[in-house]
């Protein structure tokens, strides 16, 4: 089944999954299901699943069980591996999703290190590039395209066009310093924002794309 828009899926900017892992960072030393779906307000087969891909891709283990009835004991879990403010993104295997993690790491690229500075794409893939996680200029240039589209970016410098280009240079507008969770691109070709949980600009499709 295809999964639902951001905005669809979302309650108050944050997935059920986004919950869950909220909650296993509040109580990281020890949790059951239980508790992740008392306190996170999620439907127990959805942490039942996502607890589940958690165990195997090694973020979180059972450290414990304790009595659940007459006969039958529940397991105790603890956080062993922090992805931070975003819940990981992961497949029923257990696999990370590269997609979102991309742009978490341009978004925080942009926030900490390129703060009031000025860059254009290819800097921006470079500076968020890690050892373990190569950030492809093309996804760069699009996401930028994004962000300046919805008002996040002000462009500091045209593009130069000609034998010797140039990409247009950008800076993060004060602004538009949402919070730490990175502006999703949806397929509706929209960004949606999850910090204001609020979809901030759609694509005009009769609008051409400008310069990069």
């Amino acid at each position: 089944m295809a999964r639902l828009p951001a905005t669809q899926e979302m309650r108050g900017g944050k997935t059920p999954r986004q919950r869950v892992w909220e909650q296993i960072r509040k109580q990281p030393e020890r949790f059951t299901q239980a508790q992740l779906a008392e306190f996170g307000t999620v439907p127990d087969s959805i942490v039942k699943d996502y607890v589940k891909v958690l165990l195997k891709a090694g973020f979180i283990a059972v450290i414990d069980t304790e009595p659940a009835g007459r006969v039958c004991r529940r397991n105790i879990y603890a956080l062993t591996r922090d992805n931070g403010v975003e819940a990981p993104r992961l497949t029923k295997k257990g696999e990370v999703v590269t997609q979102g993690s991309v742009n978490e790491a341009m978004w925080g690229t942009l926030r900490r290190v390129l703060k009031g500075q000025s860059f254009n794409f290819r800097e921006l893939a470079s500076f968020a590039s890690t050892a373990s996680q190569a950030v492809v200029e093309e996804t760069a240039r699009n996401y930028v395209h994004a962000l300046a589209a919805a008002g996040y970016l002000e462009c500091v410098k045209d593009a130069v066009l000609g034998k010797k280009p140039q990409p247009a240079r950008y800076r993060l507008k004060r602004n538009m310093e949402s919070g730490p969770r990175a502006p999703m691109i949806q397929r509706t070709k929209t960004v949606y924002d999850p910090n204001w949980n609020k979809v901030v600009w759609v694509e005009d499709i009769g609008a051409q794309d400008e310069a990069m």
